[in-house]
């Protein structure tokens, strides 16, 4: 049986992409970042949300004028992320501290429309880029280039079921889905479009899912992988609101997922559920996500979450579920301080795991 207490740890982390502030503004993640999918570089009114909104003190002059501008064209930005693990599961208590994330992008825009984004990848050397055509139709892009399709709600946590989950499996032969920071961009193409609260994107990429992309070339048109993703952002009076779903299809692997939001002055609730065919086994895998959150002052909110990930719900298999408790703080611009403990407990298992205590330390430019 999983049990909840609290705790208090410290733990300082960037300010990656958070789909809970896009929820809780009742806007898109595209309205922070440069990349209309949302996520990674921030533009002008993400660096200013950054300095000025969210945190609990603003900070001086300096802080309330960096742009991260190097000229009128180009931007430069970068992530550095450190995390402290912690757990008695061995005996004496265990402790590490590793790097987690040191990227650097960098976005130069060419023209009024077009434009160029590079990301690279120092602690995994590997790298994203693509181009981007802005000022279509329905205030619709185009998007050319090696990124990770447009798949589900892009969580800064990649140890979510939905996304990478745990990299070095316990007991169950997956634990998470294919979306890990270890995944390889495969070449792409996307184009989307925003029509009021609603937003539609498709793509076509080389295949990425159990294969390293040759980069298309021994590949037929039918071996790709085609991403479709739907939202709408509805919002009656103080109540905005998420709902969209997901669809990615190689060859015979198959992701179909939902996930939605709804947020009312301090508290907010968001979620997704994700069926994947032929990816585990030969059966049907089931991860989802569930995450409330509290607001409880300027700069801290507190956390409850929920992990579930199934590999084959057609035999009475294992699963594993994780209960996630937290506070997150914003002390200051650019800095978060966030606090977590674990309780992961495997159905279909005695096997007991020991609650794990996680500090991250991440900073940005």
């Amino acid at each position: 049986m999983l049990k909840i207490i609290s705790i208090l740890l410290l733990l300082i982390s960037t300010l990656g992409a958070l789909p809970r502030f896009a929820l809780q503004e009742g806007s898109s993640c595209n309205l922070c970042h440069v990349n209309p999918s949302g996520g990674g570089l921030r533009n002008d009114y993400g660096i200013s949300v950054a300095s000025n909104e969210i945190s609990r003190s603003e900070g001086g002059s300096l802080v309330s004028n960096y742009t991260g501008m190097i000229n009128q064209y180009l931007r430069v930005g970068g992530d550095i992320r450190l995390m402290n693990y912690n757990t008695f599961e061995t005996s004496p208590f265990k402790s590490a501290l590793f790097p987690m994330q040191a990227e650097i992008a960098g976005h130069w825009q060419i023209h009024e429309r077009f434009s160029l984004v590079v990301k690279q990848d120092v602690l995994r050397n590997q790298n994203k880029a693509w181009v981007l055509w802005t000022g279509l139709p329905f205030n619709g892009y185009l998007k050319a280039g090696k990124d990770i399709p447009n798949y589900g709600l892009k969580l800064d946590d990649h140890t979510s079921f939905i996304r990478g989950g745990n990299i070095n499996n316990k007991m169950l032969q997956y634990e998470g889905l294919i979306f890990s920071p270890y995944l390889l961009s495969p070449g792409m193409i996307e184009y989307g479009i925003n029509i009021n609260n609603l937003y539609i994107s498709q793509s076509v990429a080389n295949r990425f899912i159990k294969k390293a992309s040759t980069g298309g070339f021994d590949e037929f048109l039918h071996d790709k992988a085609f991403t479709t993703r739907i939202e709408w952002r509805p919002s009656f009076f103080n109540i905005n609101g998420h709902l969209g779903g997901s669809y990615l299809q190689q060859g015979v692997i198959r992701f179909s997922g939902i996930y939605g939001g709804i947020a009312f002055k301090k508290l907010s609730w968001m979620g997704e559920v994700d069926m994947a065919e032929e990816y585990a086994s030969t059966g049907t895998t089931l991860a989802s996500y569930s995450e409330f959150v509290y607001h409880f002052v300027k700069g801290c909110d507190v956390l409850l979450k929920y992990d579930y990930f199934d590999g084959d719900i057609d035999t009475l298999g294992r699963a594993i579920q994780r209960v996630t408790i937290g506070l997150e703080i914003f002390p200051v611009p650019f800095i978060e301080i966030r606090c977590q403990v674990r309780f992961t407990d495997y159905k279909g298992s005695d096997a007991a795991l020991k609650e794990e205590f996680i500090i991250q330390l991440h900073t940005w430019f």
